[in-house]
């Protein structure tokens, strides 16, 4: 029986009821650009066995300095810092503003977005129907199982293992016996792997930047966003209050799509 295990069970109960987790995962999110251009964003599940928090470390950093007049000040420097330099690209952006709260028994709640615009909703937590198969594979060390659903709009594939007692997974991804490691959905525009497992103390804190999020629901947020992807220079146009103009035309894969695409 492997030592995370051990841990996971011995520390379940003492932490659990202060919304402290039990293990800490790092995740590859990739995937592409309305451009076509492929990207790779760090994102980190922090969960116990009632609740999680899944969340994009940089967004979490920014919205942590923006929290006090101190680290606004500090952030306006960085800034400032980053375009006397012409190295914008270096300075701390919420280029995912993306959390995920789950808690078993309760709700969802979601925090997304992009660069214009962010939302905030609720939904039941609702882990999805899987189909588990008898396919075994081996992720960080941990022997994984197979399992495959569907949900909103996407076919998921992924792979979990029971040596880690959490019911978990990257984004919503959640309900099968044992922690997720990997997922990817059939059109191979989204993929999530796992790069690290620890176990943690740390508390499931909420997100301190919530006011920059607007109060939705998961279809409309949606449908806002997929009208700013198809028109981003006048969707940037109408938040900044400018008329922003570029010299030449950009190409949109317009079959690039969101994690979930039943909105249409």
């Amino acid at each position: 029986m492997r030592p995370l295990f051990l841990s996971l069970i011995m520390t379940a109960c003492a932490v659990s009821a202060q919304s402290r987790a039990d293990i800490e995962v790092g995740y590859d999110w990739h995937h592409y650009h309305r451009t076509g251009k492929e990207q790779c964003h760090q994102m980190i599940l922090r969960a116990n066995t009632s609740e999680s928090k899944f969340y994009n470390p940089m967004t979490e950093y920014v919205d942590s300095l923006e929290a006090t007049p101190e680290g606004q000040a500090q952030y306006n420097q960085m800034k400032m810092a980053g375009f006397t330099s012409g190295n914008m690209k270096g300075t701390p952006g919420r280029s995912v503003p993306m959390y995920i709260f789950k808690t078993v028994d309760g709700t969802t709640e979601v925090y997304d977005g992009n660069i214009s615009m962010m939302f905030h909703y609720s939904e039941p937590y609702t882990p999805q129907n899987w189909n588990i198969t008898d396919s075994t594979s081996v992720i960080l060390g941990y022997e994984c199982i197979k399992a495959t659903c569907d949900y909103h709009g996407r076919h998921w594939t992924a792979w979990f293992t029971t040596e880690l007692p959490i019911h978990d997974g990257p984004w919503k991804l959640c309900g099968l016996p044992g922690l997720i490691l990997s997922a990817d959905e059939s059109s191979g525009q989204h993929s999530f792997t796992a790069t690290y497992i620890s176990t943690s103390d740390r508390p499931i804190t909420p997100n301190i930047g919530a006011g920059h999020y607007e109060t939705t629901d998961r279809i409309s947020m949606l449908k806002a966003l997929r009208r700013f992807e198809d028109n981003p220079i006048a969707g940037l146009s109408a938040s900044l209050g400018v008329k922003i103009t570029v010299k030449d035309d950009i190409e949109f894969d317009k079959s690039i799509d969101f994690l979930e695409t039943d909105y249409r």
